[in-house]
């Protein structure tokens, strides 16, 4: 696999390639905040207790909570490929390629989440989401160009920014210890 980007930081070389073995976000199981979706034909995410139909029917009663949680409404633009809206959309071609069959449930929790607060929290989910389902998500693999030895790599940033800052962080702290180490021999001598 060939890396979509390099960079040399003094002795270092990064390189950020695709994931090719991405975790879905439902993988992280996370019972606070989470998608729930139903699309039979393009993508679904199921949590128990929690289908779109019953909180939909639920929402459409006058009621503003499900079972204790805040819902938003997800939108799907399904052209090439899926993105996701939460809230509202503001999609090209919406009246052919734009579904509403979910929410984002974020877990109301006393003196923590306000509606406000719990909408900031949904439209971090979608935006993750978003990340998985056009395969932004990455990994580095650091080489000392000295000794052409792998000294770390990690997967699963989403976000071709979060991976190269993480790999930078690796090199900067490797870097640090190199100095000191240097430090440490002139000293013995």
């Amino acid at each position: 696999m060939e890396a979509i980007e390099t960079k040399k930081i003094g002795k270092y070389k990064i390189d950020i390639f695709p994931d090719q073995m991405m975790e879905s976000p439902d993988e992280w199981e996370n019972e606070d905040a989470f998608v729930v979706y139903d699309h039979p034909r393009y993508f679904s995410v199921k949590r128990k207790g929690f289908e779109p139909q019953d909180i939909w029917n639920h929402l459409q009663s006058g009621k503003k909570m499900y079972d204790g949680h805040f819902v938003f409404p997800l939108y799907a633009y399904i052209h090439s490929g899926i993105v996701l809206s939460v809230g509202s959309h503001n999609f090209p071609d919406a009246r052919w390629d734009v579904s509403m069959r979910g929410f984002v449930v974020v877990k109301r929790q006393k003196g923590s989440y306000t509606n406000d607060k719990a909408l900031e929290l949904a439209k971090g989910i979608t935006e993750e989401w978003n990340q998985y389902l056009s395969g932004d998500v990455y990994g580095y693999s650091i080489t000392d160009t000295d000794t052409e030895e792998n000294l770390d790599s990690c997967w699963g940033y989403y976000g071709l920014e979060n991976c190269m800052k993480e790999a930078e962080s690796i090199v900067e702290y490797q870097m640090g210890k190199d100095k000191h180490g240097q430090l440490e021999l002139e000293l013995k001598e």
